[in-house]
């Protein structure tokens, strides 16, 4: 098949949706699929419309700096350049993995090709920290609506106005598009609940890359337990709390473990300032994706500390694939956790802590399940993504 993997986001920030979509196209191409990618340009270039060697990059009307959001509008000109692109490009299925404009000019050139939409949802939740932004949301919900060319629904979610528009904004696509994909089945189920009538079909984020072979955790590495926290670095994915968990069992444990923090955002400096006299306490700030690899295949489990916002993060994906067990605090989060999942009592500091001491404390339980990640890792295989994925575009 020839497929058009569509992003409102900017491919050059590492994000897990970024990260989601770079390792579908490796695995449906490994496949025999052909698969280009048509998303936003990074930075000032002549032309609006960019041939690239994996697909089409498009220029921005502008950019949101703080969202650091590319606006393109669902305008007639967007729509008939894409339709233009899609046709020479003879592309048998549009998948779309955003909501905003150029998802929506993606979904109005489909139509008027004829070609079916397939749309990922990526995220549900989203959340925000600080103060409401009642006063401005009014004017966030007509600029969308200006440039996705539509009416945003207006049901409620949280009190959180932005916040509830941008669920809204989701919803909206979602409600287009006959077949509808989300990595975990309990965000699945919301979308359901809220009025998405199309087929839902529940399919992880693949892992396709594989340059080095994943290695079992030894007895040896786990009576000396590294952990990896690696997510953006934002309130919404709780790096300080697990900073401060890691204190607490760090005094609890006579220093018995390290921890490496790995990402970038607004919560940054506060982690360093945390960490400053805690030499155990890394602060690596945004790495390469293959020296974060290197990372996890060094350390003896992964850390995931969001809660109520994700999805399935990619984070999951990626540790099982390196037989890594994951400590994480939000019960929602266990699908692919089965057996390569250590589930906190409860989510704050206190819980965190106790949970980091019981695994520096008892090695056996990080070895099984590394030993259960080599179990759980199968529902991440890019052969099972291409099956799944490939049944819904052809339905």
């Amino acid at each position: 098949m020839r497929i058009a993997i569509v992003s409102d986001y900017y491919f050059d920030y590492v994000g897990g949706a970024q990260t989601s979509m770079r390792q579908q196209k490796l695995a449906l191409e490994a496949a025999g699929h052909f698969v280009i990618i048509i998303s936003p340009a990074r930075g000032a270039f002549g032309r609006t419309y960019r041939l690239v060697d994996d697909g089409l990059l498009v220029k921005p009307l502008f950019r949101l700096p703080v969202l650091d959001l590319a606006v393109i509008p669902n305008n007639d000109r967007n729509v008939t350049a894409l339709e233009t692109y899609l046709r020479a490009e003879r592309i048998d299925v549009v998948h779309v993995q955003t909501e905003f404009g150029l998802a929506h000019v993606a979904d109005s050139a489909a139509g008027r090709i004829g070609i079916p939409l397939v749309h990922t949802v990526h995220s549900f939740y989203w959340a925000s920290e600080g103060p409401p932004q009642a006063s401005v949301a009014w004017f966030i919900r007509w600029a969308l609506e200006r440039t996705i060319a539509e009416k945003i629904p207006r049901l409620f979610f949280t009190p959180r106005k932005t916040d509830n528009l941008l669920r809204n904004l989701v919803l909206a696509m979602a409600r287009k598009a006959k077949q509808v994909v989300s990595p975990s089945a309990h965000q699945a189920a919301d979308l359901a609940t809220a009025g998405v009538t199309g087929t839902i079909s529940v399919i992880p984020n693949p892992i396709a890359t594989a340059a080095v072979e994943p290695n079992a955790l030894t007895i040896e590495q786990a009576s000396r337990p590294r952990f990896l926290w690696v997510a953006r670095c934002e309130p919404v994915k709780r790096p300080l709390p697990f900073a401060r968990a890691a204190i607490e069992a760090l005094e609890r444990t006579g220093n018995g473990f390290t921890v490496d923090f790995v990402g970038e955002g607004s919560d940054l400096a506060a982690l360093k300032k945390l960490a400053a006299n805690h030499p155990n306490i890394r602060i690596h700030g945004a790495l390469p994706h293959d020296e974060v690899l290197a990372l996890m295949d060094s350390c003896s489990a992964i850390a995931l500390t969001s809660l109520g916002f994700d999805n399935q993060p990619m984070t999951i994906a990626e540790a099982v694939s390196r037989e890594r067990g994951v400590l994480y605090c939000d019960p929602k989060l266990s699908e692919g956790l089965q057996n390569s999942g250590f589930l906190s009592a409860t989510p704050d500091d206190a819980g965190l802590a106790d949970a980091i001491v019981e695994l520096v404390s008892d090695p056996a339980l990080l070895v099984g399940l590394s030993k259960g990640a080599r179990i759980d890792r199968e529902l991440f295989s890019p052969t099972t993504y291409v099956e799944r994925i490939v049944a819904v575009y052809r339905a």
